[in-house]
């Protein structure tokens, strides 16, 4: 299927599929975006599109997925932020510190870390909470040398990040 066959259909069921990513969204300002993204990958993927089948089921599906991988990632975040919150062993006992500057800070580090590929944030975060490599490399199914190299580059993409961000160590 070409790109304009799949913009055209996409145009000729537009109302539709707005209403459907509505529903979903409850938001229309939020069910537009998420039906740019939607699209995105309904353009992206048209060749896996069979020309002649239901377009209607097929975009709605690819609108009911990615409105749920933005669902998981967002409560995968919740998550990560509840159970990483600032706690006082993260401060310098002879710093004063700003509860909301402190507060902000550990947010941006975790979505820093949210940001990650997959395999760095994964080697990163088994690291983080004590496992060894070997451990990780068995786990995630590499040789031992790759959980180190993927754990140290996770520390360097973080490191980047935060310099980036100006929340470099002093």
């Amino acid at each position: 299927m070409t790109l304009l066959e799949i913009q055209q259909l996409g145009y000729q069921h537009y109302p539709e599929l707005l209403a459907f990513a509505i529903s979903l969204t409850r938001d229309e300002e939020r069910a537009r975006d998420l039906l740019q993204d939607a699209f995105f990958l309904l353009l992206k993927h048209r060749k896996k599109f069979t020309a002649g089948s239901n377009f209607r089921a097929w975009a709605k599906t690819v609108i009911r997925n990615t409105f749920l991988t933005g669902y998981r990632k967002r409560k995968r975040r919740e998550r990560l932020r509840e159970e990483y919150a600032v706690t006082p062993d993260w401060v310098d006992p002879g710093s004063t510190t700003n509860p909301a500057e402190s507060q902000l800070g550990a947010e941006y580090i975790l979505e820093v870390v949210d940001q990650l590929p997959e395999r760095y944030r994964r080697a990163f975060l088994l690291h983080y909470h004590g496992a060894k490599y070997r451990d990780i490399a068995s786990w995630t199914g590499v040789p031992v040398g790759t959980a180190k190299s993927r754990v140290f580059t996770a520390k360097a993409l973080l490191r980047e990040a935060l310099e980036r961000g100006g929340m470099a160590r002093g």
